[in-house]
């Protein structure tokens, strides 16, 4: 297509200047910041066609990306890089946190493993006393009880394993075969971390040497905790700010069903940007902390199951002096495992705070300043401009009829637009104003709209089919909005759709013919077509002539069980 072929061509030529300001970026953003951004009513190529686009238009769009990147303070390109964030940032799952943290540490353990399982079962004093220790530096390694460099730790946790496997046991362990070996020496690993982790649990452990992460838990719930609460608040904070100073500067009457405004939206949209920023920033916040309390609750969970575990081992030592092993050995692997799971947790709260590093750096501290600039401009704008602009909701609807867009009004049932009031976005091309009440307007497409009151949504109900199409096409056509309510993957679904290439005739398998399309009009198969019904009259029975001629043979031996006649044997029959 010419249209995906000129949008290819654009994005090659961005990741060329990119190179050349030696600025890493990857080219997936690239492909989707030009695909989204190119159906931009203000910044993109709506205006030109893609089929047959100007110089001029591409190279303008080329240096907008390129600029809007550069600068930290461009709203548009924060917005588009939060939710390439949150898109990328697979380590918001947990499962995939643990996944990831295993593979890496099993991996740096096999070098410990290896070494361990390397001892010939003819092991002199010498080599069995190596063995020992690095069974410890084993033991801290893979529960992460501490460093393993520790002399302290290690003291403790030979006092542990002496407790679990002598001498003559460690004798024994060599003669295993390897499999077994490494089978006995990751229980005996479990087994011996729960001595350790036992010993120190309480007041009374040592926090200097050996790691709690009960308590490494304790303080990273409290740090993000704090972190997330102050960075929505101050979104919160700034993003008020912005819708006072919106409905100060805009008055819509649902009386008189009228919009009125002093100041040219155009200007105005330039506040609502730095709204819809935080707005973004907030929502991207929100979900990383759904996240985190998620593994909130389920740290709740595991550390019930450590304090039960760590009683009932309290319990049975309390009661017996002399204690079997394997009554009390299984405690002490479980609270491993609990002590591992917590880890995991640990683990997934500081992937989590990384992301929202990440969405918090791209709202820098200076669009702050910006904001208050903004207003203060569009309030001085405001007492210039002596006569109103006043529009009727019907006359800002039919301004928007010119815009084109192919995005699905069915889509926005994904999209989460019921915190702001629908049909003030519809008249004032855009702009957020939060809404008070919710409405399903259409009965056969789960869509929850939002309204400042009840007036505005019986407004949108007699007046349906005109304010769906307009309310389509304005978020459609607003990058920004597409990424607050996380269309914009529709959005270039849509772009691509006519990129499907149809499936070849020849399939790629060894038992697959090429398939014969009958009466193909394509230019390859004219010459096999042709309009006189005698011709297929006469090509039949040509065929059948051929039909007849063909050898029967071969389907008489198959039919006899014959065809490889050579290769069978006939047992006599034995006449008594």
């Amino acid at each position: 297509m010419p249209r995906h072929r000129t949008l290819v061509d654009i994005s090659h030529r961005i990741m060329k200047r990119f190179q050349q300001l030696d600025l890493q970026v990857a080219e997936e953003f690239v492909i989707f910041a030009v695909h989204l951004l190119a159906r931009d009513q203000r910044r993109g190529l709506l205006k030109s066609d893609l089929n047959k686009p100007t110089a001029c238009a591409i190279e303008s769009f080329v240096n907008t990306i390129v600029d809007s990147y550069v600068n930290p303070m461009d709203c548009t390109m924060a917005n588009m890089r939060m939710a390439w964030v949150m898109k990328k940032g697979v380590t918001i799952d947990l499962e995939y946190v643990k996944k990831q943290y295993e593979e890496k540490f099993q991996t740096e353990l096999q070098v410990l493993i290896r070494d361990i399982l390397q001892y010939p079962e003819t092991c002199n004093k010498v080599q069995l006393d190596q063995l020992f220790a690095k069974m410890q530096v084993f033991v801290v390694a893979c529960y992460n009880l501490g460093s393993p460099k520790n002399h302290v730790l290690l003291k403790l946790t030979a006092e542990a394993l002496n407790s679990v496997i002598g001498r003559s046991d460690l004798q024994n362990y060599v003669l295993k075969k390897k499999y077994h070996r490494l089978e006995y020496l990751q229980r005996l690993a479990a087994t011996v971390a729960g001595i350790v982790i036992y010993n120190n649990d309480g007041p009374d452990g040592d926090r200097e040497n050996v790691r709690s992460v009960v308590d490494d838990l304790e303080m990273a719930q409290k740090n993000t905790e704090a972190a997330f609460s102050a960075s929505m608040e101050r979104a919160v904070k700034m993003r008020s700010i912005c819708q006072a100073a919106l409905d100060d500067l805009v008055k819509i009457d649902h009386k008189d069903e009228t919009l009125t405004y002093r100041v040219p939206l155009e200007h105005l949209d330039r506040l609502n940007q730095l709204s819809l920023t935080y707005f973004m920033q907030h929502r991207c916040l929100t979900t990383l902390s759904e996240h985190y309390h998620s593994t909130v609750y389920l740290i709740e969970v595991e550390q019930k199951r450590y304090n039960c575990v760590v009683a009932k081992i309290n319990d049975t030592l309390s009661m017996r002096t002399a204690i079997d092993s394997e009554l009390v050995f299984p405690h002490f692997v479980y609270i491993s495992q609990v002590w591992g799971n917590l880890n995991n947790f640990l683990n997934h709260i500081v992937e989590l705070n990384k992301l929202r590093e990440q969405v918090e750096a791209l709202v820098v501290d200076d669009l702050m300043n910006l904001v208050k600039t903004t207003i203060a401009e569009l309030q001085a704008l405001h007492k210039r401009i002596k006569k109103p602009k006043v529009c009727t909701f019907e006359e800002r609807m039919d301004a928007v009829k010119e815009l084109q867009t192919d995005g699905n009004f069915c889509s926005l049932n994904k999209a989460d637009i019921k915190e702001f009031c629908s049909l003030a976005m519809t008249v004032t091309n855009g702009l957020l104003t939060p809404a008070q009440i919710t409405r399903k307007l259409c009965s056969n497409v789960d869509i929850t709209f939002g309204f400042r009151d009840a007036r505005y949504a019986r407004f949108a109900e007699l007046r349906f089919e005109p304010f769906i199409d307009a309310f389509r096409k304005v978020v459609f056509n607003s990058a920004n909005l597409a990424l607050l309510f996380k269309l914009d993957d529709v959005l270039i679904a849509q772009e691509l759709q006519g990129l499907i290439v149809e499936p070849p005739k020849k399939k790629d398998f060894n038992s697959q013919t090429e398939m014969v399309v009958t009466n193909d009009l394509s230019p390859s198969n004219w010459i096999n077509v042709t309009w006189n019904a005698w011709d297929y009259h006469r090509e039949t029975i040509h065929l059948a002539n051929i039909r007849k001629k063909q050898t029967s043979d071969m389907q008489t031996k198959i039919s006899y069980g014959q065809r490889n006649a050579q290769n069978q044997t006939y047992n006599t029959r034995q006449h008594l």
